[in-house]
């Protein structure tokens, strides 16, 4: 019950009185850098071909813009954010797979904002995506295998969706650390891709002006 208390009932500067600790108001600007499961369903075209990845360990840049719509409740952003992942070795071929959306997100802070509980936030959104195969060849004249050229490059469009969670530490009055994870859906239905999906963790760095 002190825990809900700490959450729900907002603290007299976290209306607006006095600055709070968790102050959000205006433009953010975020990076984040972190790994993910993922894995995408290919060649859903053809029943008997259609192949699934399984999961596989990428990485995941993410870009975010946006603006405190509600003082230091509710963000509203575009975020860009991708999974990476290539399979192959030197001097053999490659692929490598891009799963990258552009989505419009919420975020929702509903903590006490002059406590622990202001840095908790949800998120939520949808918009575009992207999935990208690329398939790498080694270079003849490379005497070591190490470098590759592209022969073979598809794109497909489709939409996406993500949920998460995930927690600011402050580290000044304008800027916040923090770490988040969430879940992201791409349904594409292409001649080459059908879906993709990860489960991404990252290490995030916001700018509030």
């Amino acid at each position: 019950m002190l825990a809900m208390g700490l959450i729900l009932v907002p603290d007299a500067r976290a209306d607006g009185r006095a600055d709070p600790i968790h102050r959000r108001d205006g433009v953010i600007f975020g990076v984040g850098f972190g790994v993910s499961q993922g894995k995408v369903t290919l060649f859903p075209g053809e029943e008997d071909l259609t192949v699934e990845s399984g999961w596989k360990a990428g990485v995941v840049p993410q870009l975010r813009l946006g603006y405190a719509v509600v003082k230091n409740r509710l963000l509203v952003m575009i975020a860009n954010q991708q999974w990476l992942y290539e399979q192959g070795v030197l001097a053999e071929n490659k692929m490598r797979i891009n799963a990258q959306n552009w989505n419009l997100v919420l975020n929702w802070y509903p903590g006490n904002l002059n406590n622990y509980w202001g840095g908790l936030y949800f998120q939520a959104g949808a918009g575009y995506a992207n999935n990208r195969l690329t398939l790498l060849e080694p270079i003849e004249d490379d005497p070591y295998g190490n470098k590759f050229e592209e022969v073979y490059k598809v794109d497909e469009e489709g939409i996406a969706y993500q949920v998460g969670i995930g927690y600011e530490f402050r580290l000044g009055k304008s800027v916040a650390a923090g770490v988040a994870a969430g879940y992201i859906q791409q349904d594409i239905d292409g001649t080459i891709f059908k879906e993709s999906s990860a489960f991404p963790f990252n290490l995030t760095l916001n700018w509030y002006w």
